[in-house]
This record gives C-alpha cells, structure tokens and sequence, in this order.
C-alpha cells in the first residue's frame, strides 16, 4: 500500500509540471523527420519513446535527484517480456567493467566518494500500473521485466525513480562536475536512466558502456530540471518559460557583448545573488533520441540566427573576451553543412565553453579561444548530422560517426576560412618567417591517417 501511495504522489507532482509543455507531435503525419512517414523500405520499423523528466539537482550534495514517466512504443513485430536500461555513470565506479579493464591495462585510477561506493545512477524503483517491476543490474544495464509482455503496436507507460551522483574520479567521464572560478560548473549529460534500443539487427542493446559511443530511440523529450537560482544554463530542446527563468532585463545583463575586454581568466562579476531559492527550466524537445544540459552561474550569452535557427554561444565571464564570435561562426558552419549535407533539423544550437569536446542534440560542449577552437566547433556541431539526425549505432559502426564528421570538420572549415587555419601571428618576426602554412586537409585528414598506418 505504501508503495502505491508513493507511484501515485510522484505521478501527481510529475503531472502537475508537465501540463505546461506542449503535446508531442513527434509521432504526428506533419513530422517530415518521423521514420514511419519515411520508411527506407516496406518492413522498416524503429520503437518511439516519450520521456517525462522532472529533476532537481542539490548543489551542496552534487546528487541529482529524478522521477520519469517514460511512454515506450513497440513498433517491432515481436513480443517483448522486459526491457533494458542503460545506466551510463556506473562505468566511472571502482567496481565497475570499465575500471577492470583500466586495472588489467595496468593503469590505475582514482575514484571520488561516491563511485568508491558504486554510486553513478542509481535505480530505486520502477513500477508499471503501480505495481513494482522485478529488476536485475549488471553495471551498466538494467533489465527490468514488465508486468505482462508487450505487444507488437502496444505501449506501456513506467514510472522511474532515480539518483545520479556527480564525482570526480580519474575514468573519463562526460559528465562533468568542476571549480569555475569559484562556482560549480555542471555537465548534465548521460545522466538519467536511458531505454536501450531494440531493433531488427541485434535485438536488445546491452553493451556494457566501456568509455564508447552511443545509440538510442527517437522521440520526445520534457524535461523539468531545477537548479539554485544563480544557475545560467541551456539544454536540449525549446526552453518553454523562458520569460520566467531569462527574463529580458536578466537577458541584457547576462549578454556576452557587456564583457567584450574582460581581461582573460579575470574573476567573474556577480550578476544573480545566490539567495537559496530555485528555479525550474521546461525544455521540450522532439526527432531527438537523448537530452543533455549545461549549467554555470559564470555563463554569458552569445546569439546569432540563421534562417530561423538559434545559435547560442554560452562561455564563462572571464573567457567571454575571445568567445564573441563564437555564435556568428556557429551560425556559419549551421549554414555550410545544411547546404553541403542537408539542411539542419532542428531549432537550436548551443556551443558551450565547458572544458570538454563532445556532442549531444542541439548542444556541443567545447573549450578554448578564438580562432584555436573553429576546428572543435565545425566537429563537435556536424555530429548533429550524423549521430545527432541519422543516430546510427556508434558502438557497431562508429566510423558511420566519426568518421564522417572528421570529413566534414575539414570540408566544413575550409568554405568557411580557406584551406589554411586561422592563426594568431608569432611575435617573434624570425619564427614567423620560418613558420610553416598549417594546411587543414592535412593537419584534419591526412596527418592522423598517415600516423595511424605508421604504428602497423
């Protein structure tokens, strides 16, 4: 009974959020992207998801705290008795497969409080109907049976309740937790509970996460996440209650013109006084098969558009000097891939000053000054062509991947700054004599390949 009253209660505060967000369209005869209004061949399936996120993060604790109500459609033509999650941050703890194969690669690393505990995302209850759901846990997949098969053309609705714990450990993780000049900066991705896809060739994808890429189903995505007030952030998807959460003087303040000779690396201003109050930020978001976030009370804003796309550039004030043409320049490789490789599918996109390389939908996490970081940004954004809007499987054919976005990040940055990359002069008039062109066919394409051959 007492766990009755719990589903009930969560579901009741999630619905109460979400009847502000739009109704999906994702599965509607007007989505030119949904694969059942453009099937490669008679057969073709793929599963449809709708997720329905509600997280707070505590900022003294660095736990994220989440309930789902995640609708999964099964569009494949067989039974399905259980389903499969992956849990992506059990990788980075001390037990995990990943560490093992650090350990017999006789490296050894370190771990933070919470991963010597096994703690990455921790799955406390899923229930279904409100009756709890038998779960099994190996690492980083949870297999979870429902309470009767599902369907071919049936969905099923499954409340989720989890934790997911920030660390700073020495496995690579993208999930980033970090000192920005006093504030804590936050890298909000592969941070929830995420259904594992099934599809017609390999069935269940229960690949252990072994710092590899990634694959996931299409569909939509609300997300209320909750952050102290002082937080300036983006995400995946539309932001909703912008009006509430960015208000236009608050815009002003925060734009990244303000701080345009900001010396660099000199400590931020203090625009938002953290007052230990919240906010709640609504994204929604649609032909989109993951959700990731960024958030650091030193971010200032950068826009450019380019037919009718937002080009959001986020940097941390002391930075913010050699980041003003961070989202003009977005805006120009936006431009040059979708008239190269088809036109971009989706309303935004976020390059993020956030220590990092890495590409999630509509948000790219980067690092550096202009113009050193144009190659990151031209990589980084043209994923979104191919893992972000053809999301082929990573882990099995990740040259489908990275193989064409390197391609692309020369192709890219070529029609947009010459055959040469852009480079500050040397001071030194000597070496700047001497100093050899860095043609970005070769330093991009041929350079790594012929490094590559040289080690077989």
């Amino acid at each position: 009974m007492k766990s009755k009253l719990i589903t009930l209660f969560l579901t009741a505060i999630v619905c109460n959020v979400f009847a502000q967000f739009p109704e999906s369209t994702f599965q509607s005869a007007s989505n030119q992207y949904y694969w059942k209004n453009r099937k490669p061949y008679e057969g073709y399936w793929q599963q449809d998801v709708h997720y329905k996120i509600n997280a707070r993060i505590d900022d003294k604790t660095d736990i994220i705290d989440g309930d789902i109500e995640l609708t999964y459609y099964n569009n494949s033509p067989d039974e399905l008795p259980f389903v499969y999650f992956h849990l992506y941050s059990n990788a980075q703890t001390q037990d995990s497969y990943l560490a093992d194969l650090y350990r017999n690669n006789k490296l050894y690393p370190k771990f933070g409080k919470y991963q010597q505990q096994g703690l990455g995302t921790n799955v406390s209850k899923i229930t279904a109907n409100g009756a709890d759901l038998k779960m099994e846990q190996d690492n980083t997949v949870l297999k979870v049976y429902l309470p009767t098969p599902l369907k071919a053309g049936e969905k099923i609705t499954l409340q989720i309740a989890f934790k997911t714990y920030f660390d700073n450990g020495s496995i690579r993780n993208r999930m980033k937790m970090f000192n920005a000049f006093g504030y804590k900066h936050y890298d909000v991705v592969h941070w929830y509970p995420r259904i594992s896809v099934y599809d017609k060739k390999q069935g269940w994808d229960t690949d252990q996460h072994m710092d590899h890429e990634f694959y996931g189903d299409y569909g939509t995505f609300d997300v209320a996440f909750t952050f102290p007030n002082n937080y300036i952030l983006d995400a995946t998807g539309t932001l909703i209650n912008k009006d509430e959460v960015l208000p236009a003087d608050l815009r002003e303040k925060l734009d990244i013109k303000n701080f345009k000779t900001k010396p660099w690396n000199e400590k931020p201003s203090v625009i938002i006084e953290p007052n230990g109050t919240t906010k709640t930020w609504l994204f929604h978001a649609e032909n989109v098969h993951d959700f990731a976030l960024t958030a650091d009370p030193t971010y200032r804003i950068g826009e450019t558009e380019w037919n009718g796309i937002k080009c959001i550039a986020l940097v941390q004030e002391p930075h913010a000097a050699h980041w003003q043409n961070a989202s003009e320049y977005t805006s120009k490789i936006i431009k040059t891939n979708s008239e190269s490789f088809g036109m971009y599918g989706y309303n935004k996109m976020v390059v993020a000053d956030a220590q990092d390389g890495m590409e999630y939908p509509m948000v790219t996490l980067c690092g550096g000054y202009d113009p050193d970081y144009r190659d990151l940004f031209v990589h980084e954004i043209s994923h979104n062509w191919f893992f972000g809007m053809v999301g082929s499987n990573e882990t099995y054919r990740a040259a489908l991947d990275e193989g064409f976005t390197q391609f692309v990040t020369a192709w890219t940055y070529q029609i947009i700054d010459g055959k040469q990359r852009v480079r500050y002069k040397n001071k030194s008039k000597y070496v700047e004599r001497f100093t050899e062109p860095d043609f970005v066919r070769n330093s991009e394409i041929y350079n790594g390949y012929m490094r590559e051959a040289a080690k077989h």
